[in-house]
């Protein structure tokens, strides 16, 4: 039977009866069979087509009882069969494809074939897939290939990147005669096997819907590394894991296995255009790396996964996560795009720059521990279990007399759930709060952990779970089999608790693994709140100019720009002493424990507004302290003594980083806070906490320029786009002759009476100073491919065949704390000569045998101020240098030269082509002679043409006279 495909347009003999659905929760499908068989009423193709027109957008396609179900956004559902009984229609099969994971469906059963080129979202546990399990043949789709039907063969394609790779033998089209296949790829419906009015089988397109176009990431943050956006909140990934099969056999200790991804999840906006286009659960998100073909088997694995998706007013907010092992060191490869498939057309956005901070972790103890701080930890377990958990092996981390981490009394429980958390010491913030997922805690309680007395009591046996006896039950309660639980009373047993977080891609991972410790007491613990200083401020904020700042100790000597912060044997009595209510000698008896310590640490607000620390230290009261790290500068003396001197000293120099580095806080500069945290050792008195917040701004200005080059605006006079920031170079006179260069030392103006390199690199906390050409510059030296930092001359490297020409120049500045500043700014080089006017020549065009005219008189080039520089003299006969050509641009005969020829303009077209084959028309192109023969004919009309004199100064100007010759039909 002859088989045609038609687009759009439908034909009625297809039936079609309508469906009403009833939203039951559990009972759905039944009732919906049910309803299918009450409500049967037929319609035609035109009423679907009418209702797709109408704005329905189709929503499902299913294998009916008779044939195929199409569900659209209505609510209804219409069966599609072949037929006056639909009997044909019964061999029908449905293709669709599914949500999220991206594989062909085939009447509702995956099947190992990827229908789209990226991996979709990843399921529960982590696999691809909507049911979380991959296809037959493990992971297909991962090299990037997919399957696309095949309208003429009835088999699927395997295309890649959007192009066809090879043909298959798999079959989507129902092979039996009548039978109906339905294909639904995004907002396309394609029906094969139905029957026309002519009785003849076609393939039918019903579009429904409006197609997404493009896809845009919506920026917050542009990264300084490479010219792409990058994300708004940072990536944070762990680098290591736990195993208890991996560990030292001669010691225990665990082996750090990295072999994994793990990271925080980062939302990322997307703006989808148009934004009413259908966007809906059968969406296939997901990143690509630089472009599409880095999918090929063997590349590296995909930077970015979606790990969640929400569409709403016109943007997805894509959650994702990073593969860190992903990264490379060369940041133009660590860039992602985000690839939307609706059905089988792939649209990809604007690339992403990733990166990602390796931060710490550790199992924490969330009821003391404070947001901001450093994590109060239990008694980490850095050895494996695998050959036994004994009395001697919980006791090598924590010890019989080591103190309790929390207590419950004898008669209630706690709950130890409560108690954990997984946070970073570097981030100084929980895990969860940075966006990391998948934590989970499982709690055991060891065997064996004996007291010192003479029976060897196992504290163990005081304890037992309560409720369901699961490893994440941390719920601990006095075992039962104690009678009264009183002699429960004053035992410290211990629980361990495994920390553990789920990959990237689903698999669980051991992370952190502690002891706590617990105390069984008579009463309810009662732990008491400690007095609140509040923050105690060393002095009012400090603000710092890079620029002036010193160097090495020259901080603590000089005023500037800390001056004041000192706290002196007087502040330290009213400001720490005064606040406890202690005298010098009494201060420490209460404060720093028994080792008479306390904690100094400087945070600084990074790019991502979050609190970096830079110098964590725990020192002891009895040593003074000299701290001198990243720029910062602290000398504290705490005696105990009231005879000697007590004091606070705060500086910073100049290896200190700006907002350079940091955040710009308020436009003041990167802000630095450093903290002296004295712990109280009972709840009778606050901590001491003690803080001086100081700003360190660097302007990154450029320098000034030259007034005698400086030109704010130029319009070129070769291209007529207008430049910024531009030094105008006329040329020079360089080793005896005029060229097209300039000094750079010259396009800035001198400082107290010395150039750019001789005075910047010497004051303002400058270290380098280095110039080099912008990228895709060409032309000019020196080498477009290499800095430099001493006062180069910049010149063209061939001579100027335009009015002007504008290059980019771009320096950095690096400053003693390694910093840059980056600046650009436009050298103009104005070619120094132009043609001058020439009245043209006229020729008899006429006459007969050969008839010449001589061009070379009409030879003029002046300077842009109008002087004549090259002209033909009557006496000599010839083109000869005027004295300002030779006396100020040092011009000589033998680097000038001229070529003469003729402009092939439409009357020379005509002359040329249609002249006898005797005649002549030419110009020498040494003389500028022009020559006309004319061999028969008679010229009805003048002939205007043009001679061009190409006069080249060697590696500087070529300069091109235009002069008219005229071939006149009539004699002058």
């Amino acid at each position: 039977m002859k088989r045609k495909f038609v687009r759009v347009m439908f034909f009625g003999a297809l039936a079609l009866s309508t469906v009403t659905y009833v939203g039951c929760k559990d009972y759905d499908d039944d009732i919906d069979n049910l309803q299918q068989q009450i409500d049967a009423v037929k319609v035609s193709l035109d009423e679907l087509q009418a209702k797709v027109n109408g704005g329905a957008v189709i929503t499902n396609v299913t294998k009916g009882e008779n044939g195929i179900t199409v569900t659209l956004s209505d609510g209804k559902s219409y069966e599609l069969t072949n037929g006056k009984d639909g009997a044909a229609g019964k061999d029908a099969a449905v293709w669709t494809i599914g949500e999220s994971d991206g594989y062909w469906y085939k009447d509702g059963v995956k099947t190992q074939y990827k229908a789209v080129g990226v991996d979709g979202q990843a399921g529960a546990d982590g696999k691809p897939g909507a049911d979380g399990k991959p296809g037959e043949d493990g992971k297909p789709g991962e090299n990037g290939l997919y399957y696309v039907p095949n309208q003429e063969t009835g088999c699927f394609d395997i295309w890649k990147d959007n192009k066809f790779v090879e043909s298959t033998d798999i079959n989507w089209k129902v092979a039996s005669e009548g039978g109906i296949s339905a294909v639904l790829n995004g907002n396309v419906l394609t029906l094969t096997g139905v029957q026309g009015k002519d009785g003849q089988s076609i393939s039918v397109d019903l579009v429904s819907g409006i197609a997404l176009s493009s896809i845009a990431f919506i920026p917050d943050v542009v990264s300084q590394d490479v010219p792409y956006a990058t994300t708004s909140n940072p990536f944070y990934h762990i680098k290591n894991y736990l195993d208890e099969t991996k560990y030292n056999t001669a010691n225990n200790a665990f082996k750090e296995q990295s072999d994994w991804g793990k990271s925080n999840v980062v939302a990322m906006n997307y703006r989808l255009n148009p934004e009413d286009a259908n966007v809906d659960a059968k969406t296939v998100y997901g990143f690509i790396d630089r472009k599409i073909t880095t999918r090929a088997a063997g590349d590296r694995t995909v930077l970015l996964n979606v790990d969640n998706k929400t569409v709403s007013d016109g943007v997805a907010v894509i959650d994702a996560t990073v593969n860190p092992n992903a990264l490379v060191e060369n940041q133009e490869y660590n860039i992602a795009a985000l690839q939307a498939w609706y059905g089988q057309t792939p649209l990809t956005s604007d690339y992403v720059h990733v990166t990602s901070e390796e931060i710490d972790l550790v199992l924490a103890d969330s009821v003391k521990t404070v947001q901001g701080e450093a994590a109060v930890t239990f008694y980490k377990r850095t050895q494996s279990i695998a050959k036994g958990e004994s009395d001697a092996f919980i006791k090598q981390f924590v010890a019989l007399d080591a103190e309790a981490n929390a207590a419950f009394k004898y008669t209630g429980t706690i709950n130890l759930k409560d108690y954990v958390g997984l946070y970073s010491d570097i981030k100084t913030d929980w895990l969860a709060e940075l966006g990391f997922k998948g934590m989970s805690y499982e709690f055991s309680i060891p065997e064996k952990y004996l007291a010192n007395d003479d029976e060897k009591t196992n504290q163990q046996w005081f304890i037992t779970k309560e409720g369901e006896n699961t490893l994440a039950n941390g719920v601990i309660k006095v075992n039962p089999e104690v009678v009264n639980g009183t002699p429960a009373i004053g035992r410290t047993p211990v629980v361990r608790v495994d920390a553990f977080l789920t990959s990237n891609n689903g698999a669980k991972k051991l992370v952190a693994s502690s002891y706590i410790k617990l105390s069984i007491t008579e009463e309810d613990p009662t732990p008491g709140t400690k007095p609140d200083y509040g923050t105690i401020n060393m002095s009012d904020p400090k603000a710092a100019d890079y620029h002036k700042l010193e160097s090495d100790d020259n901080a603590f000597t000089n005023a500037y720009p800390l001056d004041n912060v000192n706290m002196d044997y007087q502040a330290i009595n009213n400001k720490i002493y005064g606040t406890a209510k202690l005298t010098s000698t009494t201060f420490w008896n209460y404060y720093g424990g028994q080792d008479h310590k306390y904690n100094v640490l400087v945070t600084v607000t990074n790019k991502s507004g979050q609190e970096e620390t830079i110098i964590s230290e725990e020192v002891s009261q009895q040593t003074d302290v000299v701290i001198s790290n990243k720029g910062l500068l602290l000398n504290i003396k705490l005696n105990d003594d009231a005879t000697k001197t007590s004091a606070i000293k705060v500086g910073i120099n100049n290896q200190i980083k700006t907002q350079n580095t940091y955040k710009d806080i308020d436009g003041k500069g990167a802000k630095y806070s450093v903290k002296i945290i004295i712990p109280s050792n009972d709840n009778s008195h606050g901590d001491i906490k003690l803080e001086q917040i100081f700003y360190v701004k660097e302007e990154c200005v450029p320098y000034v320029y030259n007034p005698l080059y400086y030109n704010e605006t130029y319009k070129s006079l070769a291209d007529g786009k207008t430049y910024n920031d531009c030094i105008v170079i006329k040329g020079q006179n360089t080793s005896g002759h005029w060229e097209m260069s300039s000094v750079v030392s010259e396009h800035f103006a001198n400082m107290e009476g010395e150039n750019i390199f001789e005075y910047y690199n010497k004051v303002n906390n400058v270290n380098a100073l280095q110039f080099q050409w912008a990228s895709g510059i060409t032309g000019v030296t020196p080498d477009p491919l290499t800095s430099f930092n001493t006062n180069e001359t910049v010149k063209l490297t061939e001579a100027m065949t335009k009015r002007d020409d504008v290059k980019n120049m771009t320096y950095k500045v690096t400053l003693v704390n390694d910093e840059t500043c980056n600046f650009n700014y436009n050298i103009v080089f104005v070619n120094p000569f132009v043609a001058g006017t020439t009245n043209g020549i006229s020729i008899y065009g006429n006459g007969i045998g050969e008839n010449t005219g001589a061009t070379m008189p009409q030879v003029v080039v002046k300077d842009n101020e109008g002087s004549n520089i090259y002209s033909y003299n009557n006496t000599s006969k010839t083109l000869v240098l005027s004295s300002k050509a030779t006396d100020t641009y040092k011009l000589t005969n033998d680097i000038v030269s001229v070529e003469y020829a003729f402009v092939e303009n439409a009357a020379w077209t005509e002359l040329t082509s249609n002249m006898s084959e005797d005649s002549k028309l030419e110009v020498n192109d040494v003389t500028g002679v022009v020559t006309w023969k004319n061999q028969g004919s008679t010229l009805v009309k003048d002939y205007n043409l043009t001679v061009t004199a190409k006069v080249t100064f060697k590696d500087l100007s070529v300069v091109t006279c235009n002069i008219p010759v005229k071939l006149a039909k009539d004699a002058q």
